[in-house]
């Protein structure tokens, strides 16, 4: 491989116009893509397999209409204002009227009279749902539902939306917060070069690269559901792994040519060299998330699919733009210099510390370890949870919507369940001849007076007498439920039955999901086991999320050892060595498992969580620690490669461990201190998303390798490799010492970046 990038390089290098003419023309092309097909980000609506989908199917069937995707509108009152006022009540009515009379809405429950207390002193709260799935909503149902509620507000009524308009409010963007991150990465590269056009390139390169990723997911949110966290994310691993990339060939295509060596040649060598390095790391980032695919999860693996794709295009910037920029600068990679600043005076130093560690190897690893199971403590009290509306901010309009919700009507009332039962049995067709001719239109429902929706024998097959007794029973035995505040009376159509069941507690709270087990394994099973045949699904959003971390629980072991099994499996192919890969699986698992405890303490346990624009501690996303897993050991095994290739070709010149060892330290710390500041400046600068999974995200994230760039590879790793000695490189079939590279060609590794 090293042959081929060599080659690639100076082809690049000698052809750089035409390189970078081909990547800006990417970069248009995908732009346009991007806007005239992109789609909008939105949360994936199918778990199958799971009980909340179950009950979805069984909705689709006999009431289609409110499978769609739901805006819950609130309706609260300015000051010196009274919803009690007969003329503000005519505008809020009128403005639900014109919610139920737009396009896309199937229907709006009215809440005026309706007996499970939708209508309060100081507010009313509508829902509306629309047609067709998640993924058919657009900016302009958000605008239409604005304009339908404008009666409203001119009467002096605040309305906040909440439910999947969230989703529409809160589309990923990109700002100048996310900027300073870049700057900051900037910054550090500055230091590492001490030439601002040095530190220039890799930013250029990166941001070019993102820029086709983030149009080539937008194209596909057009084409799949693409979960809104999905570009932030990729765009956080993709800048700082593209600047990490661009770093590493950068300085080793300077310091060749400080060595006189010409422009072509000292590109295509620092692609065979630090090229071959980044390839061997971008490969395990991807393969480690692609096994994200393994969650069986699909929105999960799609976010891991747009990381992928931006990751694999700023391995290709590495490979081709970059080259072509760096022979475009010709000499002058070095101009613009800070003639104060000597970077490369830092190496003694790193060189004295790594002296330090192997003399002192046992404290040093007895210390680190004990210090990242200290920081990984907090994961034992984990707790999966919801990010749902009342988790946001309070600035937010749904934060406010559920807030009003919550104090008029209960925490509760805003993310109810619904039960779904079905009974077998012939169902009669409708009453009318006309309505049987279009029996699509069965599924219709109408709202009585006072609010309740109820069928119309006229366009509804006639229910089923034992679908409305199994109903009956279910709505008698949540009302004695504890932690059930409501439960409203059965709709029935055909051989189905819904009953919608209001619990007293938030969506967040460790008592709704504990209620939705009770209901699930204790309350539903004894009383459809009287109905023979019947079946009966709890759904809702509280639970769909509960399912979800349950899959994410069951099918995490799978990730793991899929990720784990691949990176050993790539470890042993490029060190040859048994015990080197175990180490750095194991390491790896230390600095994963000390970022989840750092998460879990801030937003769990809420330890600066004001710092970070959040007003309560949240629980923790259940994909998040499953995606944090993929993504930090494919980041951890960068710098595991980049160091310890170093030692190894020391080691292998020497036939010393522990000399190979201080030799690795002073060559490669101050290049990964700054790869890893980089990542860090970036990750932080994601922290000021409104997104709570970003922000677990970015943080987590810069925790790990800010973890694993100095506790991990700067001593753990150095003073158990000095304590193993020649063990490290132990292979079977290997003699003990083992010849110099030169003598040995098959035996050489990646050299120092």
């Amino acid at each position: 491989m090293s042959g081929i990038l060599e080659r690639l390089g100076r082809f690049c290098a000698r052809h750089a116009r035409w390189v970078m003419l081909i990547w800006v023309a990417a970069a248009v092309g995908t732009g346009v893509l991007g806007v005239v097909k992109g789609g909008t980000f939105v949360q994936q609506d199918r778990l199958t397999g799971t009980e909340t989908q179950r009950s979805i199917d069984l909705l689709r069937k006999n009431f289609p209409e409110v499978t769609g995707p739901t805006a819950t509108i609130v309706f609260h009152p300015q000051r010196g204002v009274s919803l009690s006022d007969w003329r503000v009540a005519l505008q809020v009515g009128k403005a639900i009227q014109q919610v139920g009379a737009l396009p896309r809405v199937s229907m709006a429950e009215n809440p005026y009279g309706h007996t499970g207390g939708a209508k309060g002193a100081n507010a009313v709260v509508a829902v509306a749902h629309f047609k067709g799935t998640a993924r058919d909503l657009s900016i302009d149902d958000l605008h239409a539902l604005e304009e339908a509620t404008e009666p409203a507000r001119q009467a002096g009524v605040d309305v906040d939306f909440g439910g999947i308009m969230t989703t529409i409010l809160n589309q990923p963007t990109a700002g100048p917060k996310e900027g300073v991150g870049v700057i900051l990465a900037l910054g550090v590269l500055l230091f590492a070069f001490g030439s601002f056009l040095a530190a220039g390139v890799p930013i250029v390169v990166s941001l070019c690269a993102m820029a086709v990723a983030y149009s080539l997911i937008h194209f596909g949110a057009g084409i799949w559901q693409v979960h809104p966290t999905a570009p932030m994310v990729a765009a956080m691993l993709g800048l700082g792994a593209g600047i990490d990339y661009a770093l590493f060939v950068v300085t080793r295509h300077r310091q060749q040519l400080a060595e006189g060596m010409g422009v072509p040649e000292s590109v295509g060598r620092a692609l065979a060299t630090s090229g071959h390095a980044v390839v061997f790391a971008g490969g395990t980032v991807l393969f480690a998330i692609c096994g994200l695919w393994f969650s069986g999860i699909t929105f999960i693996g799609i976010i891991g699919l747009a990381t992928a794709i931006t990751v694999a295009l700023m391995v290709a910037g590495a490979l081709t733009l970059l080259p072509a920029v760096l022979g475009a600068l010709g000499t002058n990679i070095d101009r613009y210099r800070l003639p104060w600043l000597r970077p490369d005076r830092s190496t003694y130093r790193w060189e004295r510390w790594g002296r330090h560690v192997d003399r002192h190897a046992w404290p040093y690893a007895i210390g680190a370890t004990l210090l990242l199971l200290f920081l990984a403590l907090p994961v034992l009290s984990l707790r999966f949870g919801i990010m749902a509306d009342s988790t946001l901010p309070h600035s937010n309009g749904a934060r406010r919507a559920y807030d009003v919700t919550a104090k008029e009507f209960g925490p509760g009332w805003y993310s109810p369940f619904v039960v779904v039962a079905t009974v077998p049995g012939p169902v009669r067709p409708p009453q009318s001849t006309e309505t049987t001719k279009t029996a699509k239109g069965w599924t219709a429902l109408r709202q009585e007076p006072g609010g309740r929706l109820a069928v119309s024998p006229n366009d509804k097959p006639t229910p089923n007498p034992e679908a409305r007794r199994l109903g009956e029973e279910l709505r008698r035995g949540f009302q004695r439920v504890p932690g059930v505040a409501s439960v409203e009376a059965p709709v029935v159509a055909g051989d189905s039955a819904t009953v919608k069941v209001v619990p007293t507690t938030p969506p967040q709270a460790a008592a709704t999901a504990d209620l939705v087990r009770r209901l699930r394994r204790s309350v539903i099973p004894p009383i459809v086991a009287r109905h023979p045949g019947a079946r009966a699904y709890l759904g809702g959003e509280s639970p769909a999320i509960i399912d979800m971390a349950t899959i994410v629980k069951q099918r995490m072991p799978y990730v793991v050892i899929a990720v784990v099994a691949v990176a050993l499996v790539l470890l042993v192919i490029a060190f040859r060595s048994i015990i080197v890969p175990i180490k750095a699986a194991l390491m790896n698992l230390l600095s994963i498992g000390a970022a989840y405890g750092v998460v879990v303490a801030v937003f769990q346990w809420g330890w600066g969580i004001d710092l970070l624009g959040l007003d309560q501690p949240v629980p923790i996303v259940s994909f998040v620690p499953l995606f944090m897993f993929a993504l930090l050991f494919g980041l951890s095994m960068d710098y595991e490669v980049f160091l310890l290739s170093r030692i190894r070709e020391e080691y292998l010149r020497t036939d010393d461990p522990h000399g190979s060892v201080v030799t690795g330290i002073a060559s490669t710390a101050r290049l990964i201190t700054s790869a890893a500041l980089i990542m860090i400046c970036v990750f932080l600068s994601f922290l000021p998303q409104p997104d709570s999974t970003v922000k677990m995200m970015g943080l987590g994230l810069a925790a790990a390798v800010a973890v694993d760039a100095t506790i991990v590879r700067l001593v753990l790793v150095p003073a158990l490799m000095s304590l193993l000695g020649h063990a490290n490189w132990w292979f079977p079939g290997r003699r003990r010492r083992p010849a110099p590279p030169a003598a040995r060609p098959e035996e050489r590794t990646l050299e120092h970046v």
